[in-house]
């Protein structure tokens, strides 16, 4: 079953930009002649003159069209939409004329889903959860075909699902429910619609019954081939929508922004975007880079990063409060930026055969790391790594990657290593000796024997004896594994 939803966003030319909405109107301009394409308030209708507007409103604040903040916009938009379909087109049309609107709106093939969400109330109920984060208002039409979604969105139509006498040609529900609307609503070059009006023709019926020999008569070949289209007897193929690569998304503020807590609005709602964009890719990233800038300047750099690959704008968002609860921005922004470049396939959550918390667990402990790390520092955190030496002291290295240590062949190693080795007095050794030489290539030789010991205590130590002067010291205590501890500097 063919079936289209399409998300008008008719405010979008005033949301893009995150202006105060009560105050502030955009406006298209051709020439010396501008005309009102976004805004909420009731005594301003769009497509009105913007100097009539402004006799009214002396205090309102203009601005003018943004098309790449519309670009941007929809593109969140499309990311969101994947949540329905894996075909996406976006549609950017500019106004057709003087005080006409831009046609702005994401489309999606929600046919092979449908069954998916339970028919169409599930449909709905799913897009509207999808388009809740982001803050657009929406208009969704559903239609067997793509250019009737379009327009049953524009009317506001219930949607409209196949003809109820299944033969498929348009003369059941697609027409009783489109045949009415006046023509405009096809969003037909200005020109053409001058000449049906001329002629008499005020509503798609009208246009239907004209014939389509006469139809292309009229007004050329194309016209009749956008009805067929309109009513799914010829194809409507589109370029579809690909989510790119790398991500990278800038946001302009309303005002100079010095306040870190105050930035944390708009942040949330551009994590929100970037979380779409991974579930549309579905790929999860562990690194995410945001841009303070002011006035195009380079601005000031903070780095996210978490222990795992996540797809979670929350953990984003908490990780950058945590960061500038410790040290906030040094200046003011007006200009927001994120970066992502680095991605892992996502990989499907493994439940476990019994009813255990061990995947839990590992998410807590991941949180907490992420956590300190974003209040302390990325060096903060480390566990000791191997080093290629093989003098105990030298032997290791701090590691901040925080993955699980890999197995080797080495004997077991103490827990914990003493700064410097001190004098011991031998005692009977725990374990055969263990020989360790090396440092002959950097001036620093060692010949050692290694054991394992015992305290007063019962304690267990590691004991050496310098073969070149026949000391004793003690180097390590207490025994475990050889990796995977955590240590804070």
């Amino acid at each position: 079953m063919s079936l289209w939803l399409c998300i008008q966003l008719p405010q979008l030319p005033l949301e893009a930009l995150n202006a105060d909405a009560s105050r502030s109107v955009v406006y298209a301009q051709h020439g010396s002649r501008r005309w009102v394409v976004g805004g909420t308030q009731a005594r301003i209708g769009l497509g009105e003159a913007l100097g009539s507007v402004q006799a009214r409103f002396p205090d309102l604040r203009v601005l003018p069209r943004d098309p790449a903040a519309e670009a941007a916009a929809l593109q969140a938009v499309a990311f969101a939409a994947y949540g329905l379909g894996d075909r996406i087109a976006i549609v950017s049309e500019a106004p057709r004329g003087l005080f006409d609107t831009p046609w702005l709106a994401v489309s999606v093939d929600v046919g092979p889903s449908l069954k998916l969400f339970g028919g169409i109330d599930g449909l709905m109920a799913r897009a509207q959860a999808l388009l809740a984060p982001l803050p657009y208002s929406t208009r969704i039409g559903i239609a067997p075909s793509f250019e009737a979604a379009a327009v049953a969105a524009r009317a506001g139509l219930a949607p409209i699902t196949d003809d109820d006498d299944g033969d498929g040609d348009g003369d059941g529900d697609w027409t009783r429910q489109l045949s009415p609307l006046p023509i405009p609503m096809l969003r037909w070059p200005l020109a053409a619609e001058s000449v049906l009006a001329g002629s008499g023709h005020q509503t798609l019926a009208d246009v239907r019954r004209h014939g389509a020999s006469a139809l292309a008569a009229r007004l050329g070949q194309e016209f009749p081939r956008a009805l067929q289209r309109l009513f799914g007897q010829l194809p409507d193929p589109r370029p579809w929508f690909v989510p790119p690569a790398r991500y990278r998304r800038r946001f302009d503020l309303d005002a100079e922004i010095d306040d870190w807590q105050a930035l944390l609005f708009p942040l949330r709602r551009l994590f929100d975007e970037f979380e779409a964009y991974l579930r549309a890719r579905q790929v999860t990233t562990s690194q995410l880079t945001l841009t303070l800038a002011r006035r195009r300047s380079e601005g000031e750099r903070f780095v996210l990063r978490t222990t795992a690959p996540t797809q979670s704008a929350a953990i984003f968002h908490r990780l950058l409060r945590e960061r500038w609860t410790a040290r906030g921005p040094s200046a003011a922004a007006t200009e927001l930026r994120l970066s992502a470049d680095r991605f892992a396939a996502l990989a499907p959550p493994q439940a476990g055969l019994f009813d255990d918390d061990e995947s839990s667990g590992g998410e807590a402990w991941n949180g907490l790391i992420d956590r300190l790390r974003a209040r302390l520092g990325d060096t903060a955190i480390w566990q000791p790594g191997l080093a290629d030496d093989h003098r105990p002291e030298r032997a290791w290295s701090p590691d901040g990657s925080l993955k699980p240590a890999a197995a080797n062949a080495l004997p077991p190693r103490p827990l914990w290593l003493l700064r410097h080795p001190r004098p011991w007095t031998p005692r009977t050794p725990l374990a055969a000796p263990e020989r360790i030489s090396g440092g002959w290539w950097d001036g620093d030789p060692v010949e050692r024997d290694y054991y394992r010991s015992a305290g007063a205590d019962g304690e267990s130590l590691w004991v050496y004896q310098d073969r070149r002067d026949g000391k004793w010291y003690l180097q390590g205590l207490e025994f475990g594994d050889a990796g995977g501890e955590i240590g804070v500097r």
